[in-house]
């Protein structure tokens, strides 16, 4: 029996062993096991697991590679090849190489390089010989299984296209490389079949709205653009089931003649019904949910399981209210119930009021008005409130009134300090929104030009006070400025409308104050809104951990900053301005009111302490997110359906791509090739019988 080097000897066998002993432990097992491979757990081959199979060493005894090695490079012990090529060629390891591998010690003789020699041109050559032409039969069958896995995965491949795509505020683009947009349902079940068989990511997408790219991956993306009908209407029910790529400015037009509309809306209205739902899109309404809520049913296509259709009715409702707000990442919704409400007008009012006078009526204006939001604008002493009620079916439309029936008279404040600050700029023709992308653009990041515009701006409201009538959805949906980042979050403020604690205002206090005391130049408005509470667990606004029989009482508050220019410096500064402006109002009020962030408007953090941080306080602030993961594991089991967002924040952490990473790498190599070699095995089981 050979012995075995004394510093070798003397090591403990349960060392750690390194990431590549680990895969080749996995090859070992997978050569002898005879059970066959599931089809879809056959993923391509990683080119890195085929290198180091054939590393010396990997497969067979240490002394018979070593005479394998000699006869490939004519030289003795320790010799490398003059030069090596190929595909599969690597460096040939050195002595010292060998002893530092504690799994390797049962192959190391002591004895120096005469022992090995005989072995080399003795009564072992023979048998080397055999081991040899063995390994390269190996690395040649693995090679075309590589290749096979590869064919396949391209012949079933759904057609895509290459395509860039960028979010509505211009803040978040993506190169993609395989833009699914299938034409029926069939076809996208086979296309998150054939993701999940391959464990290629394909990332659902709606109307890609998203301040945060919430949708976006560079691997692959699945749009539902084409799968935008009308199923069916049901009035006695009041509820309307849609495909999911419909947008809501469509489903509520093919609503109109049938006497219904959605309870709330948000304030665009170019989003598809399914991407409109999964992130929490909300609306306001102190007595209202937000949109998922208002889901009585739907159908996903899950990669784990097919095609799954849920609903509140279910025995068990617990992954029905999980998958109706899920970020799209449990399944791609196809299909979706809403339930809806009598059409209706609503009779909006806006007015200004200093920030006394919020505090003293904010409850009876929050009880009084089915609809309200708050535009607080930073470093004045102006709110401008905005506040809606259903209008009678049987009363008069009125016509609309205004504080200034002149629009020049309205924008005067803007263009007057426009004329001054940049006299080369022609406001002639230029409305609200324009003007103040105009404003800003001089100076986006000084404090004393951003107070000035904040003032000419709180000025043009107090003149556009005043009302209008018109359709529910016309009246909640309004203009949101050019490109922007905005960050929104929300939080518990009471049960109910009667019993708010006051939370809502004291947080606005609390912020309005920060950014004076840090000198940010915050631009307005902060738009602050209300919503009752959700049943499903991710929601923003869930009532997860609450007496469930009360509704709750829900703000969000979204604070702001414009990118009104194209230069990509100012547009840097402005982004790394806002990114500030963010981390200071977690910092300072994010466990104190326990805020959720809007999974549309939430980033994913650089660093990899941000990224814990950040993960930690999503599981404190969602009861459900360990429930969220059971399921998933079910669902999407592979996380061909996530992004390093979701990855990052609620899935797997160790699935979040660096740049330049392969998709391959979520698995380590020995999985690879485990997986190739119980695909060979059962191949030649099958063409043996």
């Amino acid at each position: 029996m050979p012995r075995l080097a004394p510093e070798l000897a003397s090591r403990p066998p349960a060392q750690a062993m390194s990431g590549r002993q680990s895969m080749l432990a996995a090859v070992r097992r997978a050569l002898a096991s005879a059970a066959p491979l599931d089809p879809s757990s056959a993923p391509r081959l990683a080119p890195r697991a085929l290198g180091e199979l054939v590393r010396p060493g990997a497969l067979f005894p240490h002394g018979v590679v070593v005479v394998a090695r000699r006869t490939a490079s004519g030289g003795r012990a320790g010799v490398a090849a003059a030069s090596y090529k190929g595909p599969f060629a690597t460096a040939h390891p050195s002595k010292d190489e060998i002893m530092r591998f504690a799994s390797r010690h049962l192959a190391v003789i002591s004895g120096g390089d005469g022992a090995a020699d005989a072995g080399a041109h003795g009564k072992g050559g023979g048998g080397s010989g055999l081991h040899l032409r063995a390994l390269r039969y190996l690395v040649a069958a693995l090679a075309a299984a590589e290749v096979a896995l590869w064919a396949s995965s391209q012949a079933s491949a759904p057609a895509a296209e290459e395509q860039t795509v960028s979010n509505w505020s211009g803040t978040q683009h993506v190169d993609c490389a395989r833009h699914v947009q299938p034409e029926s349902v069939d076809a996208l079940a086979k296309a998150v079949e054939w993701a999940h068989t391959h464990r290629r990511r394909l990332r659902p997408v709606g109307s890609a709205l998203s301040p945060n790219g919430a949708a976006f991956n560079a691997e692959g993306m699945i749009s539902l653009a084409l799968l935008d009908e009308l199923v069916r209407v049901d009035r006695d029910a009041m509820t309307v089931t849609t495909q999911a790529g419909a947008r809501v400015l469509e489903l509520v037009e093919k609503l109109r003649p049938h006497g219904l509309t959605l309870a709330n809306y948000a304030s665009i209205r170019e989003q598809q019904i399914g991407g409109f739902t999964q992130v929490g899109a909300h609306g306001t309404g102190a007595r209202i949910p937000p949109l998922d809520e208002t889901v009585a049913s739907l159908a996903l296509v899950t990669p784990g399981k097919g095609v799954v259709r849920l609903s509140e009715d279910d025995e068990d409702p617990e992954t029905f209210r999980m998958a109706r707000c899920a970020v799209g990442s449990l399944g791609v919704a196809t299909e979706v119930t809403l339930r809806c409400v009598p059409a209706h007008r609503l009779l909006e009012r806006t007015w200004t009021a200093t920030h006394k006078e919020v505090e003293k009526n904010h409850d009876t204006w929050l009880k009084e008005h089915q609809h309200i939001r708050y535009m607080w604008i930073p470093h004045t002493d102006t709110v401008v409130v905005v506040g809606s009620n259903p209008l009678a079916a049987s009363a008069k439309v009125p016509k609309p009134t205004s504080a200034c029936k002149s629009e020049a008279k309205k924008v005067e404040p803007m263009v007057k300090l426009l004329k001054e600050v940049a006299p080369g700029v022609d406001a002639t023709g230029m409305g609200f929104g324009q003007l103040r992308d105009e404003l800003l653009k001089v100076n986006p990041l000084d404090l004393e030009h951003v107070k000035r515009c904040n003032a000419a701006e709180a000025e043009f409201w107090r003149r556009n006070a005043g009302t209008r009538c018109d359709w529910s959805d016309q009246i909640l949906g309004f203009d949101c400025g050019g490109e922007q980042h905005v960050y929104e979050i929300a939080f518990r403020t009471g049960d109910d409308v009667d019993s708010n604690t006051g939370a809502d205002l004291a947080y606005m206090k609390e912020l309005l104050a920060m950014i004076e005391r840090e000198g940010i130049p915050a631009p307005a408005p902060i738009e602050q809104r209300w919503s009752a509470g959700s049943k499903s667990p991710l929601s923003p606004a869930t009532n997860d951990g609450h007496d469930p029989s009360k509704p709750g009482l829900h703000s969000w508050i979204g604070i702001i900053m414009y990118l009104p220019s194209s230069d990509p410096t100012s547009r840097a500064a402005i982004t790394e301005a806002f990114k500030s402006y963010a981390k200071k109002e977690e910092a300072a009020l994010g466990d104190k009111y326990g805020i959720r962030t809007h999974w549309a408007k939430i980033e994913l953090p650089e660093g990899d302490e941000e990224r814990r941080e950040a993960r930690k306080r999503i599981e404190s602030r969602y009861p459900g997110v360990d429930r969220f993961r059971k399921i998933r594991a079910e669902l999407d089991p592979k996380g061909v359906l996530g992004n390093n967002l979701i990855e990052g924040l609620l899935g797997d952490p160790k699935r979040v791509l660096r740049p330049g990473q392969s998709r391959s790498d979520w698995m380590a190599p020995g999985e690879y090739v485990e997986a190739a070699l119980r695909w060979a095995r059962r191949a030649g089981a099958g063409h043996g019988a």
